[in-house]
């Protein structure tokens, strides 16, 4: 039996067992605790833009509580979304510091959306603007909410996969509020990690309120590539991969039941020690990393059912990357090489919007605006037997920027406006129009409809589209190598865009058992692909790349792949018994990416050959490969909480994730190599932690980290951590 169907029939089993035993368990014990798993204040806003109890929501959502985050000792947002259905983390296990991606529902990692505050959050100055998790600390944060599936009509750009939407602390009780916390711990032999952090929050009886915070992190001894013999360079002695961290946060605002204002700012600032590449150590070579951000908004209730809402935000990005001469032979001898790439991104994000809550009716219409900007500078120093080559390359004098004017409308119309027998019927319909100052006009849409047969039971569909504009390196890079046909930046670059099927059913049954099944395919076209070009005129296996008579054409982007993702999802939550709670959810996903000639823009080629340089395929027939890299078709995820006394709390957790393919350079996949694909194994990690309340404003936790100290790899190459022991102190007052 594989163990896609061990799975479904354990969840299966599960799910039978906790349907036949809840009843029982629901009349054995009528005692109100505190350990009930719903909060009758759980709100989402991301899915529709105005607030919402999740289970009437009509998409797979999740809301990652503050009670969540306290509880336990995650260092940053990446560790918590880990944990969390059909996302996918690269990065958060291991080295600190170290590049983090996430994939919700195996989309690519720049066809999600992060928000701080509703407003988009994003690195305009890498290849494909995805954002890198690893700068985002939980400090300041009041709940994150996922929304997964496209969303694109009411977030626009890169929506395809899903939505997270990390919201910050606002007002608190009157007076000045306090929590600290340090968090101290090792995870292998020789390493230690300290985070520690402070947020201060000052509100009056009048609804004024100010908000501080800092947080710090440092993490020492831990080699961020995997020591083996097969590298290139094994003299090289392991070097420690070092991370250092700070945040600062600030907020003030004005919030009473009419209006609600605010401005807030975010300062991050941290170094990381890297690595050549996988395998391979590098003592001397770092990355820098600063942003600033300022968010800024208000609302106001015009009257009961009609509220006015701005949102907007600037962000200033700096990522400096230097590597020194590096050691290339045991004889103390150093390749004479120096370079430095310096990237800068800036975005502009403004929304107004409105929103009207009728009999029957919600309505949420809105207009917004963004540019973003970037730059590179890349230096280049080398010294040797015949002599000294520098190179600058510098795109600042471009002037590389892109604009996006949206306006878009959504409204859940319930059946209650035809007959009241229909009021258990909604139906939600909605459309953005975007205008993109280099590729033009692009039109999304969703239609959401839902069946409330119960109180307690959910049905929902989906049909939505979503689409991803291209990054500005990718529609204007000017790199051309000698005897190029065109630039690697393609300005005649489409949109990717998408369409996601889905259907769920959401069940509670009173405050015991909840669970939820979706099912879901999304069909991303125009995919944009990094390529060779080659002369078309030579038959592929007499291609050379070798002086003077090569038939290399130069690199470049284009719309080249479609993609396919279908899943399953579901989850669970039990309350067995008034002190002990289990939850667990999975994710079962097929991935498959399609190439054909059809969708080759042949005048930009000039008919000549493609190559792909993911999968080193050329694009002269039809063809399908099975899997996206890095990315599972098995995840799943369980925790058990045990709540012993009114001060002791126990809780494991597991996370499993399946096999998939990584990639790495080949040289025999045509004359210049390509990426080939090798398979990485799945893994199983598991966490234990206990709780401790000492006084009502003084709380410890203990955390093992990785308990059975499993060895395993998020990708090939590079190391994860092994078993770690942690302590946090929090004090609140």
């Amino acid at each position: 039996m594989t163990i896609t169907k061990r799975l479904l029939s354990g969840l299966c089993a599960l799910v039978a067992f906790l349907w036949i035993s809840v009843p029982t368990l629901a009349q054995q014990n009528d005692v109100e605790t505190d350990s009930t798993i719903y909060e009758l204040d759980e709100i989402i806003i991301s899915a529709s833009k105005y607030e919402q109890s999740p289970q009437s929501v009509g998409r797979n959502v999740t809301v990652i509580s503050q009670e969540d985050i306290q509880n336990a000792a995650y260092a940053n947002v990446s560790e918590l979304l880990a944990q969390q259905q059909s996302v996918h983390m690269i990065g958060a296990g291991q080295t600190p510091g170290s590049l983090q991606q996430g994939f919700i529902r195996n989309a690519n990692s720049n066809h999600s959306v992060v928000l701080i505050d509703g407003v988009r959050i994003s690195d305009p100055s890498t290849n494909n603007n995805s954002i890198d998790l690893s700068e985002l600390s939980l400090t300041g944060i009041k709940r994150i909410e996922i929304v997964r599936g496209s969303h694109s009509t009411l977030y626009g750009s890169s929506a395809i996969g899903g939505v997270v939407n990390i919201i910050t602390k606002k007002e608190g009780a009157e007076g000045f509020n306090v929590n600290a916390e340090t968090k101290h711990g090792r995870f292998g032999e020789g390493t230690y990690s300290t985070t520690n952090s402070l947020f201060a929050n000052y509100t009056t009886d009048g609804g004024w309120y100010a908000n501080l915070g800092a947080n710090f992190r440092l993490t020492n001894g831990f080699d961020a590539t995997i020591d083996t013999t097969s590298g290139t360079n094994t003299f090289n002695p392991q070097d420690q991969d070092d991370f250092n961290k700070l945040d600062l946060v600030g907020k003030l605002g004005y919030s009473t039941d009419q209006y609600d204002l605010y401005a807030s700012y975010r300062r991050v600032d941290q170094r990381s020690d890297v690595d050549q590449g996988a395998y391979q150590d590098d003592s001397n070579a770092y990355t820098e990393f600063q942003r600033d951000l300022f968010n800024f908004g208000g609302g106001m209730e015009l009257s009961d059912q009609v509220a006015l809402e701005f949102q907007g935000a600037y962000s200033d990005l700096n990522r400096d990357f230097v590597n020194d001469s590096s050691l290339v032979s045991p004889n103390d001898t150093y390749d004479g090489i120096y370079t430095e790439l310096n990237a800068e991104g800036s975005l502009w994000e403004n929304e107004l919007k409105a929103v009207i809550d009728g009999n029957h009716i919600r309505f949420v219409a809105g207009a917004s605006a963004s540019r973003q900007t970037m730059s590179t500078r890349n230096y280049v120093y080398s010294r040797s037997q015949f002599g000294v080559y520098e190179s600058t390359t510098d795109l600042d004098s471009l002037g590389l920027k892109e604009i996006i004017y949206n306006g878009y409308a959504q409204s859940n119309l319930n059946g209650g406006l035809i007959a009241d027998q229909l009021e258990l019927f909604s139906l939600g319909l909605g459309g953005r129009l975007v205008h993109h100052d280099e590729f033009g006009s692009h039109f999304t849409y969703e239609v959401n409809p839902k069946l409330q047969v119960t109180e307690s039971t959910l049905l929902y569909g989906a049909i939505t589209s979503g689409f991803n504009a291209p990054s500005l390196y990718q529609l204007y890079s000017p790199s051309q190598s000698a005897g190029s046909y065109t630039n690697r930046g393609n300005e005649n670059l489409d949109p990717e865009s998408s369409v996601s099927y889905e259907l769920g059913w959401k069940q509670e049954v009173g405050n015991q058992f909840s669970f939820e099944l979706s099912a879901f395919k999304t069909v991303v076209d125009d995919v944009i692909e990094y390529v060779y070009l080659w002369n078309g005129d030579t038959a592929i296996e007499n291609l050379s790349a070798s002086f003077p008579d090569s038939d290399y054409l130069g690199d470049t982007y284009i719309n080249a792949s479609e993609q396919q993702v279908s899943g399953l999802e579901a989850s669970a939550s039990a309350r067995i018994t008034p002190k002990l709670t289990l939850r667990g959810n999975v994710s079962l996903t097929r991935s498959t990416i399609t190439f054909s000639p059809d969708d080759i823009d042949a005048a930009y080629t000039g008919g000549n050959h493609v190559q792909i340089y993911e999968s080193g395929a050329y694009v002269t027939e039809e063809k399908e490969i099975e899997g996206l890299t890095r990315r599972p078709s098995v995840n799943a995820f369980v925790s058990a909480s045990y709540l012993a006394t009114d001060k002791l709390r126990f809780k494991i957790d597991s996370r499993y994730v399946g096999s998939r393919d990584d990639v790495y350079y080949s040289a025999s996949l045509g004359p210049n190599g390509a990426l080939d694909r090798s398979d990485v194994s799945g893994y199983n990690v598991t966490n234990a932690t206990v709780g401790y309340s000492v006084t009502e404003n003084l709380s410890t936790l203990l955390k093992v980290e990785n308990l059975f100290n499993t060895d395993y790899q998020e990708i090939n190459g590079y190391n994860t951590r092994g078993r770690g022991y942690f302590i946090k102190l929090q004090y609140q007052l």
